[in-house]
């Protein structure tokens, strides 16, 4: 059984802290490795980003459509413009791309982010549905569930 976007999380973070215990998510990238789709259990490859907070070094792990973990790769410089996200988030990528739809986006995506952005100001974590040349970066704002674009 293939796991969830959030369920990947889960298994990347899991992998991270084995070696580095005190890492927290910064973000996660999704793709359909397909192309376009406007099915969220088709975003099957996810980059997790997370941060060491006592010295600001990001470690990055790639979870595949099988499920295969890779070995976290540790780079000694800070990852940029990233708040960090509480984990768990509570929306699943299935219902964010509910509500991008109910607001009438319902265009295909290529990825999906999580992520928290530095500025202009602080809000919460979003869904970041995006690569469409038709349309704008569709943001879905896991808390309260608000939708916008980046226009």
């Amino acid at each position: 059984m293939v796991l969830d976007f959030i369920g990947r999380v889960n298994i990347a973070l899991r992998v991270i802290k084995e070696e580095y215990p005190t890492a927290v998510l910064y973000e996660a990238d999704g793709s359909a490795s397909k192309g376009e789709t406007t099915r969220p259990e088709e975003i099957d490859t996810i980059r997790v980003v997370c941060t060491r907070p006592e010295d600001g070094a990001t470690i990055i792990v790639k979870i595949t459509d099988s499920d295969k973990v890779g070995k976290p790769i540790f780079i000694p410089e800070p990852w940029l413009e990233d708040v960090v996200i509480a984990w768990p988030v509570e929306m699943t990528l299935l219902h964010a791309s509910q509500l991008k739809e109910q607001a009438g986006y319902k265009d295909p995506y290529v990825c999906v982010t999580l992520r928290n952005p530095l500025g202009p100001e602080r809000t919460n974590p979003y869904f970041i549905f995006g690569d469409n040349k038709h349309q704008p970066y569709i943001f879905v704002d896991t808390v309260t569930g608000l939708v916008k674009t980046d226009r």
